[in-house]
């Protein structure tokens, strides 16, 4: 649906419901299959259902499905404090890495969905390219939220229908020119940009997101620590 890519703001939805299994299982490995095999699924169809693209299709079902890993790590660590939104910070984190590392040119990224609707993106000189793979998670995020957490909920729906129309609306009153996805790939291999702005920022959404995620894991692993030890000394106290 790359003409009119409407349906990618509603697609993610459904692996935020799995997510909550998390909650459920102390084992946080399970119920990631079926995210898994959906992000596959989901890449396959981006490289046009090439057989040849199978492969790396996988690989990057593989490496976004750590970004609901990672969640579900922090979440069974730091407890009902953390909330979905922390999904969205490890998936634009995996993408900052990746946009860091020499694959760039092979990666599909989730703004990609987005490539043909430049007309959507002229806030993006202020995010950076990857800003629309923000807004995508945070419209399904919203969608969750509204209508596949518990009951219908008026207020989210609310919310997600603004999230959605208002960066496009937004748009059209917006001056400059969107960042595309060959800018980022000469910016983060070149180091250079015909745009000052973002030569200077870059990729500013996904750059912000990735260190929040570091800081997530580093609590949850201290945390987790901090229960084991506990656990132990307990024992010891025991005998």
């Amino acid at each position: 649906m790359k003409p009119f890519p409407i349906l990618i703001f509603f697609g993610f939805a459904p692996l935020f419901a799995i997510a909550d299994q998390a909650k459920e299982n102390d084992d946080f490995w399970i119920h990631t299959e079926f995210i898994l095999l959906s992000l596959i699924a989901s890449f396959f169809a981006a490289f046009s259902l090439t057989p040849n693209h199978l492969i790396p299709a996988i690989v990057h079902g593989i490496v976004f499905t750590l970004a609901f890993l990672a969640y579900s790590f922090s979440h069974q660590s730091l407890g009902s404090r953390l909330g979905k939104f922390t999904i969205i910070f490890f998936w634009l984190g995996t993408e900052y890495v990746l946009v860091k590392s020499p694959w760039r040119t092979e990666t599909i990224f989730l703004a990609d969905a987005l490539i043909l609707k430049t007309d959507w993106l002229q806030w993006t000189n202020h995010t950076g390219y990857l800003g629309g793979s923000l807004w995508i998670l945070t419209t399904n995020l919203l969608l969750y939220l509204a209508i596949l957490k518990d009951k219908l909920n008026w207020a989210y729906l609310s919310l997600m229908v603004i999230v959605l129309a208002g960066p496009a609306i937004a748009s059209y009153f917006i001056s400059g020119q969107p960042i595309n996805r060959d800018q980022m790939i000469t910016l983060y291999t070149q180091g250079s940009s015909t745009l000052n702005s973002y030569l200077k920022e870059g990729e500013l959404v996904t750059r912000t997101a990735a260190w929040i995620s570091v800081l997530i894991l580093l609590l949850a692993f201290v945390k987790n620590k901090t229960k084991k030890n506990g656990s132990r000394s307990s024992r010891k106290t025991g005998d």
